[in-house]
């Protein structure tokens, strides 16, 4: 029960309520009875782990900044609507300023204890990435994608100006627009485009086949570098699509493969090793 955990350990309430979000993806206060019990137990359990982790030697010397742990709180009341839901909430919870400042600030502690143990990890070599790389060469073997932005026109009813036949009207407009100028195409998704990629001139990023609806998928995918179609319809309205850049299906390269496979193992060996080092604490 919420009651007799905050008389166990009072600081172990936002850990709580974090481990609500995570695995429930509800806040606390929206948990059936026993979801909440289970939340309570593995906040606890993460809380003594917690303890074990900054009586360590390794957390000898681990200093937080009041800045740091001011920024990680303004970056959790950036979540809420506004400041006063977000007081709310703590007070429903039982959690007052100073026991979140206290959370926060040993949350941040353990991060940076285990980013220490990490560092002890001798770093993954370029040839050990190289013998990798040829070792799993089936991983690096990618289909063709498309670097593609588009323009979306809705279609709504509820709007004059969303009815079917003004949507197309409106997307065949740009569409010539865009004909005597692509270049301004960014410039034309963030004014027009009512997808929430227009804040970024349109940008999909790198598509596969098979990702968009299957309409804007054909025209794609049999499109040129550099060209920019004509309005296509699907099931969310009207399209103009821009093809920025075609790679082809292939090997990536190793060189270009090699940053990230020396990321990917080293990650692997960095987490091991705390993985050890934890269960370490644990057993002494």
């Amino acid at each position: 029960m919420m009651k007799s955990l905050i008389s166990e350990v009072k600081e172990c309430v936002y850990t709580v309520l974090q481990v609500a979000i995570e695995k429930y993806g509800t806040p606390l206060n929206k948990l059936g009875e026993v979801e909440r019990r289970e939340a309570e137990k593995i906040a606890l359990r993460q809380y003594e782990l917690q303890s074990l982790i900054l009586s360590s030697s390794e957390a000898c010397g681990v200093v937080i900044s009041p800045g740091a742990v001011q920024k990680a709180i303004s970056d959790i009341v950036a979540r809420y609507p506004n400041e006063e839901e977000f007081n709310t909430e703590l007070e429903a919870n039982h959690l007052d300023q100073e026991t979140l400042r206290y959370s926060v600030d040993r949350e941040l502690a353990v991060e940076a204890v285990m980013d220490r143990v990490a560092t002890q990890v001798r770093q993954i070599s370029e040839i050990d990435a190289r013998i990798y790389y040829y070792l799993h060469l089936a991983k690096f073997d990618q289909p063709e994608t498309r670097e593609a932005s588009h323009i979306l026109i809705t279609v709504n009813d509820d709007y004059p100006e969303n009815h079917r036949v003004e949507a197309l009207k409106r997307a065949k407009t740009i569409a010539e627009r865009l004909k005597k100028k692509p270049s301004r195409f960014a410039e034309q998704a963030l004014k027009n485009s009512e997808c929430p990629t227009a804040m970024s001139g349109g940008t999909l990023g790198r598509v596969k086949r098979e990702v968009l609806f299957p309409s804007l998928d054909k025209v794609l995918f049999n499109m040129k570098a550099g060209e920019i179609s004509t309005v296509v319809e699907s099931p969310m309205g009207f399209h103009i699509l821009y093809c920025e850049k075609i790679h082809p299906k292939g090997l990536v390269p190793v060189g270009q493969a090699l940053p990230s496979i020396l990321e990917k193992l080293n990650e692997r060996k960095r987490k091991k090793h705390q993985k050890k080092w934890l269960s370490s604490l644990i057993t002494n």
